[in-house]
């Protein structure tokens, strides 16, 4: 690597081996021209990222736009569930009005491992407390089952029809349907696994 920046976060890199075969493989990616002018925070998110995991080094390659998402001053502060539903919705809600389930469901899982990438460049660069990258590993999975929930819940209607059951007193109401968190997703506390 001739970029000094570059070279400073492989050789400080828990192994420096790998992290110059993923930083030399990005570089043949649409990413390189970014790659080359990474800041020496952005380096080091990178080295550590491409240190730590290799299956996200391979998802990184792969996917070289998402190269813009690893931002140092992105990565600075967790997402909150709020802005990962709101980014959701803003895509998910005209592709339901279209019925496009294959596309929707293709996005949110490419959405996931995005943030997934995300949230695990922030922990291995340490730039979040253990309690907060486990908060954002919950919301991502929650936004992501509400998301899923949204899908089916709206062929299963499609296909069936509304769902109605009669109350106690003989009134027929509309059924309601949701998704019940137990165990580490109902606690908030997912681990990567």
């Amino acid at each position: 690597m001739r970029n000094q920046v570059l070279a400073k976060a492989i050789e400080s890199s828990v192994d420096p081996e790998r992290v110059r075969r993923f930083f030399e493989l990005m570089a043949a990616t649409s990413a390189g021209p970014a790659l080359k002018n990474a800041s020496a925070a952005q380096a080091r998110i990178l080295s550590a990222l491409c240190g730590g995991s290799q299956a996200l080094s391979n998802a990184l390659v792969a996917r070289p736009d998402w190269l813009e998402f690893l931002d140092a001053k992105r990565l600075q502060f967790a997402r909150r569930e709020q802005g990962l539903r709101s980014e959701v919705a803003a895509w998910l809600k005209p592709a339901l009005e279209l019925r496009d389930y294959t596309s929707s469901l293709r996005r949110l899982r490419e959405f996931k491992q995005r943030e997934m990438l995300c949230i695990a460049a922030r922990d291995l660069a340490h730039l979040g407390r253990t309690p907060e990258i486990i908060r954002e590993l919950s919301d991502v999975a929650d936004v992501c089952l509400d998301g899923v929930w949204q899908i089916c819940r709206q062929q299963f209607i499609e296909r069936f029809g509304s769902p109605w059951h009669e109350d106690a007193e003989g009134r027929w109401r509309p059924t309601e349907f949701c998704v019940l968190g137990m165990g580490k997703l109902g606690g908030q506390e997912l681990n990567y696994s």
